[in-house]
């Protein structure tokens, strides 16, 4: 499969900069953005199962019940 993107000046140097090609920068940055996608997942799975205790333990603090707005 071929994409093709256009990028920033700014994208161009940062490439530059560290040495890489522009295409290996670009791939360098949809990796992490999923792997944040990833970790923020299981955050939310974690806050999801503290919540879950929380409601079954009153020892634990009521600031976990909140939800994010």
């Amino acid at each position: 499969m071929q994409i093709s993107v256009e990028v920033s000046t700014d994208v161009q140097q940062e490439a530059a900069t560290r040495g890489m090609p522009v295409f290996a920068f670009v791939e360098l940055l949809m990796q992490r953005g999923l792997e944040s996608l990833r970790d923020t997942s299981s955050v939310s799975s974690a806050v999801e199962r503290i919540r879950a205790l929380r409601r079954t333990d009153p020892a634990m603090p009521p600031t976990l019940l909140r939800r994010p707005v």
